[in-house]
C-alpha cells in the first residue's frame, strides 16, 4: 500500500473519530458528563498518548536506521566499484572487456532504481535479473584471466573479492526492498490513534481553536506515519536514497 493512502487513512480516522465525538457527545446522559468521569477520561487518553508516542518514536527511529543503512550501502558499493576499476586498470589492458561489463552494470543499475521516469516499478526491480547475470558475466571474465607474474596474481584475487563483495551487497540491498513495515503494524497503530482522538474529541471544548489544535495534532501524526512507510522503502518510494555514490562511480570508471 502506498505511503500517502496509509497517511490519508490514518489522518481520515483520527479527524472522523474526533469529529464524531465531538458533534454527539451532548447526547450522552448527563451522569457521563461528571467530572470524576472527565478525570478518568483525561487520565486514559494521557495512557493512550504516551503508548501512541513511543511506538511512533521507535518506528521513526527503525525506519531511519534502515533507511541510512540503505544509503551507506550504495556509498559502499559505489566505492567498491571504483575501487574494482582501479585494480582491472592495474592488471593490465586485457582486462578492457571486463570493466566495460562493469561500467554497463552501473549504468543500468542506475536506470533501474532512478529512472528518468520518475519512481522505479518496485515488481520489475524484485524480478529483474539480468543484472545478477552481469556480474556473473564480470565474475567469470576475471576468472578468465591468466596472470602473468605474482603481482597479476594478487591482482586477479582481489578483483574477485570485490566483484563477489559488490554481488551479495546488491542482494541485500534489493532484499531489504522486501522487508518493509507488517501491515497489521500498521492497521494497530492506525487503531490506536483513532481511539485516542475519541478521547480527545469527548474531552475537548467545542470551538474552533480546540478543533484546529487537533486537527494540527492529527497532521503530525499522520505526517509522521507517512514518514516511517517511506524510510522503510529507500529504494522505490518517494523518499529515496541519494544517486551521487552511483554517478561519481560511473564518471571515475569512464574515465
Amino acid at each position: 500500500m502506498d505511503a500517502w493512502m496509509i497517511a490519508i487513512l490514518a489522518l481520515c480516522g483520527s479527524c472522523g473519530g474526533m469529529l464524531l465525538t465531538m458533534m454527539w457527545r451532548h447526547q450522552l446522559p448527563p451522569h457521563h458528563e461528571q467530572e470524576e468521569t472527565r478525570d478518568l477520561l483525561k487520565i486514559a487518553v494521557g495512557v493512550m498518548a504516551t503508548l501512541v508516542a513511543l511506538i511512533l518514536g521507535m518506528l521513526v527511529g527503525s525506519a531511519k536506521g534502515t533507511f541510512d543503512t540503505a544509503n551507506a550501502a550504495i556509498a559502499v558499493e559505489g566505492a567498491k566499484v571504483i575501487e574494482l576499476n582501479r585494480v582491472l586498470l592495474d592488471y593490465g589492458p586485457e582486462t578492457q572487456p571486463v570493466r566495460a561489463a562493469v561500467r554497463d552494470k552501473v549504468v543500468a543499475m542506475e536506470a533501474r532504481i532512478w529512472p528518468a521516469s520518475g519512481r522505479p516499478d518496485t515488481a520489475s526491480l524484485l524480478r529483474d535479473a539480468d543484472g545478477e547475470r552481469s556480474w556473473d558475466d564480470v565474475l567469470q571474465g576475471i576468472r578468465r584471466l591468466e596472470p602473468g607474474n605474482a603481482i597479476q596474481e594478487h591482482l586477479k584475487s582481489r578483483a574477485l573479492q570485490l566483484a563477489g563483495d559488490i554481488s551479495v551487497e546488491r542482494w541485500l540491498l534489493f532484499e531489504q526492498m522486501q522487508a518493509g513495515l507488517p501491515l497489521i503494524l500498521l492497521l494497530v497503530l492506525i487503531t490506536w490513534v483513532f481511539l485516542l482522538f475519541i478521547g480527545l474529541g469527548l474531552i475537548a471544548p467545542r470551538n474552533s481553536t480546540a478543533a484546529i489544535a487537533l486537527l494540527a495534532c492529527a497532521l503530525s501524526m499522520s505526517g509522521a506515519i507517512f514518514l516511517i512507510v517511506e524510510l522503510t522503502r529507500p529504494l522505490d518510494g518517494w523518499i529515496q536514497v541519494s544517486k551521487l555514490p552511483v554517478v561519481r562511480a560511473l564518471q571515475m570508471i569512464s574515465k
